[in-house]
């Protein structure tokens, strides 16, 4: 029997067994088609599966990469989304066969650790110094409508 990816067949659990995951497989289950987000290479799951009494527990890292721009400079930039303690959850009386198919939790579960802002260099993007001479200029005479009241 064919296992594909990123399944576990409940009934070899039955026997209080636990199951190693290791699968490597291309991003196109993430179904990611944006302009300035792209999956790059292989994503990695590992870890294992196992029942505990009417559960189905997942314990898994994932492990991705993602091209999106810098939000300083706007260049693409390649970013680790990793997930290393990921825990998923399911009661076996939900699930309505003896295969349950993880993979849309494996997607979000990369989908929540992609940052919001990333900035090429580690955090250090040479055109950063470039933006100082944008930020607003504080004013020495700020009034203060309460410095007139007293206690």
């Amino acid at each position: 029997m064919n296992k594909g990816p990123f399944k576990v067949y409940i009934d070899r659990l039955k026997s209080d067994e636990t199951e190693k995951i290791l699968e490597v497989v291309s991003p196109a289950f993430l179904e990611i088609e944006e302009k300035e987000l792209s999956f790059i290479g292989e994503v990695t799951v590992s870890g294992k599966a196992y029942l505990a009494k009417d559960h189905l527990i997942l314990e898994l890292k994932i492990e991705a990469k993602a091209q999106m721009p810098c939000s300083v400079c706007n260049e693409s930039t390649l970013v680790t989304v990793e997930s290393n303690d990921y825990t998923h959850i399911k009661e076996t009386s939900e699930i309505s066969s003896s295969v349950y198919d993880y993979s849309n939790e494996v997607r979000s579960a990369i989908l929540l650790k992609i940052p919001p802002f990333f900035e090429c260099n580690h955090g250090h993007c040479p055109q950063r110094k470039d933006l100082h001479k944008y930020r607003a200029k504080s004013s020495p005479e700020t009034h203060n409508p309460f410095s007139d009241l007293s206690i």
